[in-house]
């Protein structure tokens, strides 16, 4: 029967090393239009060759973004689902219990949590933390290529392990590399290591969207290209094949499952023969997944954890893989973000009767760092990089006047009028649903008219005239994001407000292209179903892509309607919208690679963008209006431009003059189920654990199965309890 196992190869002398991260006589920089192979291709991890039966274990950290304690700057807190420092305390126990153990790091690694403050280090502290944690293997993310080139190559050249990615090549149309007859890759695609005679071939991949989702800022993968992500995983873990005959093949992708439609899951499903297990990053999700040969990739694939909470494979639902079945299915694993866990694959091999090694059974799991203790050594080691970055969040820049929600006391959630509220997994406990995202609040026409300001006051076009801005567009990334009258307002809140280092780029866009971009915008929101007295978000859509608009135009959205048909624009630059008049955009450049990958405008339509600005990125001209003004006054950021029909017609102040059926509903026949779930009477109906899925169910009067009796209500439960009360192992089955 067809597998997976081959002959080994001859290894040369030169490359038997003891282990990873001493290579001598390898290159240390990165030249131009050569691929950069600080390792050899071949590493020996282990020599034992009277072994008969050994297990391999792999490791693998996937979007750390930044965090090396378990602290989230942003929010000045511990977080106990997070960290290199917890990571650290796992990695002792898995070296000491298992002798044959790889360690691989996914991507986005080096960028969020106040990282970016140490760009200029000669090593910077999470490439130093990966170091001492001897990582064997590093894919660089998308986040990788935020910055410019000089970071990204220096960043590379001083990590310890192996630096790998299939489908990064030299652009050989570039001025520099045309000179080359044929493409030549920037990274190799593979590592290769051996562990007593078994080879385990590891292959690495980055979203092929760098350079649509970095457009404005071009520095940053200057001379570089990104291949098409199936057609490049295809050929190099076929190459491999045929030039080490692996034993074991590993996936190592930064690369979302649905991604553009395909994804892993195509990867998974094509090439299912070659692959034994998929550790995936990029999508910062908890799973784990197994996808058969020849799979419908449109289609959901099974989760085969225990109780489906992603920690440890259950094997009656995954069944057996070994040597004779391994060519018809391949486990994937994610293990969230930030350091939520460390995913695990316990790879069981032995040798028959040839003396080639076979496999004989996969375990995957994750392994959760919410109960474990931060490693004191790697602590201490990094302990300055720690308290510089507090410092730096608490710098006190200014004062918040006003409420900046629309909401009794300013709150953010829409049903309890309380602060977004998760458990100790970061999972939501209530609805949460950010008033900001159901009408038009202070707390998002804020980040537009900064963007709006900054465009107008800093930007020119080609002919060096003033730009003057009619939309500008925004998201608001967390639900935990707010802002109080009275509050003093620390650097921090920049980046609880705006996480991301996007940077602003205006560009001039049709009527028509610009109406397409706002629906597609809406489709966020699940379709409005009467009897409806809450709306949900489409799961399937981050949060990230849905933005608000603001500026001079004013629309209303439909929520009845099928997306492409919610969006009436009823006004802007003062006249009738004309789907033929060109507008002027102001947009982040992460949302400019989404108009151009939709077609919605070319790169000549870009005016003008922030990148050569000395205050370049939306979060911190932010800060920089605060320390400039000294207090942040709502009232200037008050501008009702939209609605959502079914909510109904807002001023200024929140006051809802014309009230459309939700509101309704909720005054009339609904009132009594509105009251239960603003006393947490009754829960939100979840369609998974995860972190949002109580906000992609809208509460239905006329449909008991949207929502639950809350098991701990009484009179006298705490707040706690209620909220516990509606966790997802609480909910009907």
């Amino acid at each position: 029967m067809k597998n997976k196992t081959f002959k080994l190869a001859t290894l040369s002398a030169a490359i038997l090393l003891a282990s990873a991260g001493s290579y001598a006589e390898t290159p240390t920089t990165i030249a131009e239009c050569k691929t950069f192979e600080p390792t050899p291709s071949v590493i020996v991890k282990s020599e034992n060759n009277e072994l008969t039966s050994q297990t391999i274990t792999i490791g693998a950290t996937g979007d750390m973004h930044g965090r090396i304690f378990a602290y989230d700057y942003a929010l000045d807190g511990v977080d106990r689902n997070a960290g290199f420092s917890k990571i650290a305390t796992l990695l002792r126990d898995e070296r000491t219990s298992n002798d044959n153990f790889l360690l691989i790091d996914l991507g986005d690694t080096v960028q969020g949590n106040s990282a970016e403050l140490f760009n200029n280090d000669p090593v910077h502290p999470v490439v130093e933390t990966m170091n001492s944690l001897n990582y064997d293997v590093w894919v660089p993310g998308n986040h990788e290529f935020d910055f410019e080139r000089a970071f990204l190559e220096r960043s590379l050249e001083t990590f310890n392990g192996s630096v790998i990615s299939s489908n990064v090549v030299w652009d050989k149309n570039s001025v520099d590399c045309k000179a080359n007859e044929a493409e030549v890759p920037f990274l190799r695609g593979y590592q290769i290591f051996d562990y007593n005679g078994a080879k385990v071939a590891v292959i690495g991949l980055t979203p092929s969207y760098v350079k649509v989702w970095n457009a404005s800022n071009p520095e940053n993968f200057r001379n570089l290209d990104f291949r098409d992500e199936l057609e490049a995983v295809t050929e190099t873990v076929n190459s491999v094949i045929d030039q080490y005959q692996p034993d074991v093949v590993i996936g190592a992708l930064h690369h979302g499952r649905k991604e553009h439609g395909r994804g892993v899951h195509e990867i998974a499903s094509k090439l299912a023969d070659k692959f034994d297990v998929i550790f995936m990053g990029h999508e910062h999700a908890r799973f784990i997944e197994q996808v058969e040969k020849g799979a419908d990739i449109t289609a959901e694939m099974p989760e085969i954890s225990v109780g489906g909470n992603s920690e440890l494979e259950d094997k009656a639902k995954s069944g057996v893989y070994n040597a004779q079945n391994r060519h018809e299915k391949v486990k994937i694993i994610e293990p969230g973000n930030w350091g939520w866990a460390l995913a695990k694959a316990e790879i069981e091999l032995e040798k028959d009767q040839q003396g080639k090694w076979q496999i004989v059974d996969t375990t995957l799991s994750n392994r959760k760092v919410e109960n474990v203790q931060e490693d004191k050594q790697l602590q201490q080691q990094m302990q300055q990089i720690h308290d510089a970055s507090v410092e730096d969040a608490n710098i006190m820049i200014g004062k918040v006047k006003g409420n900046f929600t629309n909401s009794a006391g300013g709150f953010a959630d829409e049903a309890v009028l309380e602060e977004q509220v998760l458990n100790s997994e970061g999972l939501r406990l209530y609805s949460s649903i950010h008033n900001g995202k159901l009408a038009d609040m202070p707390i998002t026409d804020l980040i537009n008219q900064i963007q709006i300001m900054n465009i107008e006051q800093k930007g020119s076009d080609a002919e060096g005239n003033s730009i003057k801005v009619d939309v500008s567009a925004a998201a608001l990334f967390s639900d935990g994001s707010n802002l109080f009258d009275g509050q003093e307002y620390r650097k921090k809140d920049s980046a609880n407000l705006y996480m991301y280092d996007n940077q602003l780029v205006a560009v001039s866009i049709k009527g028509e292209q610009l109406k397409q971009y706002m629906e597609w915008s809406y489709g966020y929101f699940n379709t409005y179903q009467e009897n409806d007295i809450t709306v949900s978000f489409d799961p399937a859509i981050p949060a990230y892509n849905y933005d608000i608009f603001d500026g001079s135009i004013h629309y209303t959205v439909d929520l009845s309607k099928t997306v492409g048909e919610r969006i009436d624009i009823t006004e802007i630059r003062g006249g009738k919208f004309n789907p033929d008049a060109d507008y002027v955009l102001a947009i982040n450049d992460y949302r400019l690679g989404t108009l151009l990958g939709q077609a919605w405008i070319i790169r000549e339509q870009v005016i003008w963008d922030s990148s050569n600005e000395p205050v370049y990125a939306v979060r911190d001209m932010i800060t920089e209006y605060v320390e400039n003004e000294g207090v942040l006054d709502r009232s200037k950021f008050e501008n009702v431009n939209w609605y959502i029909k079914q909510y109904g017609q807002s001023k200024a102040t929140g006051e809802v003059t014309e009230k459309g059926d939700i509101l309704s509903l909720r005054e009339g026949v609904g009132a009594e189920l509105w009251q239960k779930l603003q006393n947490k009477e009754i829960c939100v109906m979840r369609s998974g654990p995860g972190a949002r899925n109580s906000i992609n169910v809208s509460v239905n009067l006329s449909d008991e199965t949207t929502w639950f009796a809350n098991p701990n209500y009484s009179a006298e439960a705490t707040q706690q309890a209620l909220y516990e009360g509606c966790a997802y192992s609480n909910q009907p089955k």
